[in-house]
């Protein structure tokens, strides 16, 4: 009975998951089906696109057009074009787009809209209409009007009245080479997605009918072949008393797994006592591996700056900074030196994962940077430096924030590239904090041919800047919230005037208060730089 029992149980699984198994399967194949023929599709009428709206814009003459585009007046050689223009519309897709319009900084003024009989005349965009650029066209327009270029990418667009269409656009140059115009194309493609689901699903039903054929024969073959004998074994196995097992292994084919695993049964015991053995050299060793973490931890702590006052012969300036790892090896760092006597450098910066490699690739970053910045290179230059050593073989795609400024100690002036981190928080003297909201690089590390920014900035005597990693603005409570940055910015001004030691003392309290029990899942680092001006050293 119970031999029964299991075979049917055995049957009604394995008939379940081969179904699912299958059915997952021709939905895979239908998908990469789906995506191969839309993909083909697209590529084709793209290229098609993008070949005639380089032919439209090559044979717009800026020169001839140059009356009209002033004063939308029609002369005979705009009449002749913008005719070509419609005629190209009506042939090419009478349910597209063919504009030419000047580009600005903010928006682009319609010139003309290539338009068929049928079109009404409110529905067509008519020379001096203006268009405010959106997100789409800063990501996609925008750099191709700045570069002067062709559009060379497959962008899809989606309509509510025809569906699926593709764009694409081509620069008009003047006889000196210069940008004046751009020609787009807005090819509809009505029916488009329509089509593709029916020829997909025709493919869905067709192997799910193939589906249920194997199956069928799988199950008759897994019933001769598997199930029957596994019920056997399942009775053999019921009569294992003390190390000894009624098996008649003759009742099974040579070489067969079933045999195998029912042999296996019989060794089960004295195996059993070999990996108890085993797992006690396991447990003894990886104590042995969480003693070496815990050192490799401690020289992660001692590779940063920790003895305060960092620089005590210089009054101009004071300076404090903190790192509280988890119990694994993180990847946070912190660092600030003197790159001559009147410029201090800060770093801050968090490497992506943990563990042993982390820490490597934090100790490579900690110092390129420092040696980049020590010859003079402005933060920019140092990050793109930095960026561009550590892709040669980064075979392991680990990437950094970071977060670096050089001032310079007499004037207050100072420079600054943020890679990707978090916004600092400053303070003017007398004021409250406040972050230091602006665009950020990529981060290191993270793709080739990026480009770094600087940013200028200036502290008055009296001002604080702090710093920190997103250990602290993730820091979780128990109810799932996140500390965030605005915390840090309410923690700075219960006293916005304290020293940077108290700073990031009261911010590591605030975030320790609000996670309570809960166990720490990031590192947490955090710096803070209080500058007095050279007013202040002179005084000294």
């Amino acid at each position: 009975m119970n031999g029964n029992k299991t075979t049917q149980s055995l049957n009604r699984r394995i008939t379940i998951r081969l179904l699912a198994m299958m059915l997952t399967m021709a939905a895979a194949i239908s998908a990469l089906s789906y995506f191969a023929i839309r993909s083909t599709f697209l590529r084709f009428y793209n290229e098609k696109a993008q070949e005639l709206v380089r032919v439209v814009a090559d044979r717009t003459d800026w020169e001839k057009l140059s009356h009209y585009a002033a004063t939308g007046e029609m002369d005979e050689y705009a009449e002749s074009l913008f005719g070509w223009y419609n005629a190209i519309k009506t042939n090419f897709s009478s349910d597209g787009y063919l504009y030419l319009y000047v580009p600005g900084e903010d928006s682009f003024t319609y010139l003309y809209e290539a338009s068929t009989p049928s079109d009404e005349y409110d529905s067509v965009c008519h020379w001096g209409d203006i268009f405010e650029y959106t997100e789409y066209e800063y990501n996609h327009l925008v750099p191709d009007i700045k570069a002067a270029r062709a559009h060379d990418e497959i962008t899809l667009m989606k309509t509510n009245e025809y569906g699926a269409g593709l764009e694409t656009w081509a620069p008009v140059l003047d006889n000196d080479g210069k940008l004046q115009a751009m020609v787009e194309i807005d090819y509809l493609m009505p029916g488009f997605q329509r089509d593709l689901n029916s020829f997909v699903l025709q493919i869905a039903a067709l192997f799910t009918l193939l589906v249920v054929l194997v199956l069928l024969l799988m199950l008759r073959y897994l019933n001769r072949n598997v199930t029957n004998p596994i019920m056997r074994l399942d009775e053999s196995v019921r009569s294992y008393k003390h190390g000894e097992m009624k098996l008649d292994l003759s009742q099974y084919h040579k070489d067969d797994e079933i045999k195998n695993l029912a042999e296996s049964f019989a060794s089960m015991t004295h195996r059993i006592e070999v990996y108890t053995k085993e797992v006690a050299a396991v447990s003894a060793e990886k104590e042995r591996i969480g003693a070496e973490m815990n050192v490799a931890r401690q020289i992660q702590l001692d590779s940063v700056p920790g003895e305060f006052p960092a620089f005590p012969e210089h009054k101009e300036f004071d300076i404090f900074a903190a790192m509280e790892p988890t119990r694994e090896i993180g990847g946070d760092y912190y660092d600030f030196f003197l790159v001559d006597d009147d410029h201090l450098a800060m770093v801050m910066g968090d490497i992506s994962g943990d563990g042993i490699p982390s820490a490597l690739f934090m100790v490579m970053v900690k110092t390129l940077i420092k040696n980049r910045t020590l010859q003079g290179y402005t933060p920019a230059e140092v990050l793109q430096s930095v960026s561009e050593q550590l892709l040669e073989g980064n075979k392991a795609g680990m990437y950094a924030t970071a977060w670096l400024a050089v001032l310079e100690l007499s004037t207050g002036k100072g420079i600054a590239a943020n890679a990707g981190h978090e916004h600092p928080a400053l303070a003017h003297a007398n004021g409250k904090f406040e972050l230091q909201v602006y665009r950020h690089s990529p981060p290191i590390a993270a793709m080739e041919g990026v480009r770094f920014r600087d940013h200028g900035f200036t502290l008055s005597p009296g001002d604080t800047v702090f710093m920190y990693t997103d250990g602290v603005t993730n820091a979780g409570n128990s109810h799932g919230e996140l500390f965030g940055a605005e915390r840090i910015i309410e923690a700075l001004n219960e006293e916005p005037d304290a020293s940077p030691a108290m700073q990031v003392q009261l911010v590591k309290e605030a975030v320790r208060d609000f996670v309570g029990a809960g166990a720490q899942k990031d590192d947490i680092s955090m710096l803070a730089l209080k500058y007095y001006g050279p007013q202040n050293a002179q005084n000294e």
